[in-house]
C-alpha cells in the first residue's frame, strides 16, 4: 500500500485532464528512463519555484487546498 504522501499525489494525478496525465506519466517515464535524473529534477524544481513566485497562492489539485 501507498503512504499517504504517494496518495494524496496520485488523487491529484486523478484529478488532471487526461491530456495533463499523459504529460505527468511521460514526464516520470523520462525521469526513470534517464541514467542522469539530477538535470531533469532541478529543471522541474526550477519550473516549480517559478509557479511559486508568480503565484503565490495557489489551488493544490492533490491536496484540494489553496496556498
Amino acid at each position: 500500500m501507498m503512504n499517504k504522501d504517494a496518495l494524496v499525489v496520485l488523487h491529484g494525478f486523478f484529478q488532471l485532464p487526461h491530456l495533463q496525465k499523459k504529460k505527468v506519466v511521460d514526464a516520470i517515464n523520462d525521469y526513470f528512463d534517464s541514467m542522469d535524473r539530477e538535470p531533469i529534477r532541478a529543471a522541474y524544481d526550477s519550473e516549480f519555484a517559478k509557479l511559486r513566485a508568480d503565484q503565490p497562492s495557489f489551488e493544490c489539485k492533490c491536496c484540494e487546498r489553496s496556498y
